[in-house]
């Protein structure tokens, strides 16, 4: 069974799956809490398991 994404709720598939801060994220929806940004695996910092950009 496919795990569901910690921002939409919607099925992540293995093709598009981001795994971090012990969730499952789809690509896009692996983003700043606050201004939005698209992160990644290098430009991303994790505080209370939420993802925030450098800024």
């Amino acid at each position: 069974m496919n795990p569901l994404c910690a921002r939409c709720g919607k099925i992540v598939y293995p093709t598009e799956k981001v795994s971090c801060l012990d969730k499952n994220w789809h690509k896009g929806c692996f983003s700043c809490e606050v201004c939005k940004m698209t992160l990644n695996m290098k430009n991303y910092k994790g505080y209370d398991k939420k993802p925030y950009c450098n800024a």
